[in-house]
């Protein structure tokens, strides 16, 4: 269950900058701070910060590595690499014995 976002104004950064950053620390979630009422800043614990980036990265990294790997399965059928559906049933029947 993900909970409500914390949300304070900016100037809560000026009058209690290390309370502010032992919440972010403690919670391991972003703080928003906003400036006339619109998001301006994330105040994060760093080590969850790096957690997080790593995992996006990651993400990223293999999708990425997916789309190539379909793009190239679209250059090859289109360059007549493909295998037609039956043939390449009939080979997988024959290497598994279905």
């Amino acid at each position: 269950m993900s909970t409500m976002p914390v949300v304070l104004p900016i100037s809560e950064m000026q009058r209690n900058s290390a309370a502010l950053a032992d919440e972010a620390m403690r919670s391991k979630e972003p703080i928003y701070l906003t400036r006339h009422g619109k998001s301006a800043v994330v105040v994060m614990d760093a080590a969850e910060f790096d957690r997080r980036m790593a995992f996006r990265d990651a993400l990223v990294a293999r999708e990425e590595r997916v789309l190539a790997g379909i793009m190239q399965g679209h250059r090859e059928i289109a360059e007549g690499h493909g295998v037609p559906l039956e043939e390449a049933l009939a080979g997988l029947g024959a290497d598994w014995g279905v």
